[in-house]
């Protein structure tokens, strides 16, 4: 247990650790966004009407 807790403690400071948090943060803001984007009905086009042709 406490290799685990020590190799914890070290990966947290690390740069790479530090980097890799920062790019999963903005991947997940990405995805968070995208998906709001999808789903969100922000169309402003008028309904198309299929009786008009």
């Amino acid at each position: 247990m406490k290799v685990f807790t020590a190799l914890r403690k070290k990966m947290k400071t690390g740069k790479l650790w530090a980097y890799g948090k920062y790019v999963i943060l903005f991947y997940v803001l990405m995805m968070v966004i995208y998906g709001y984007f999808m789903l969100a009905n922000l169309s402003t086009a008028p309904k198309f009407i299929y009786a008009q042709f």
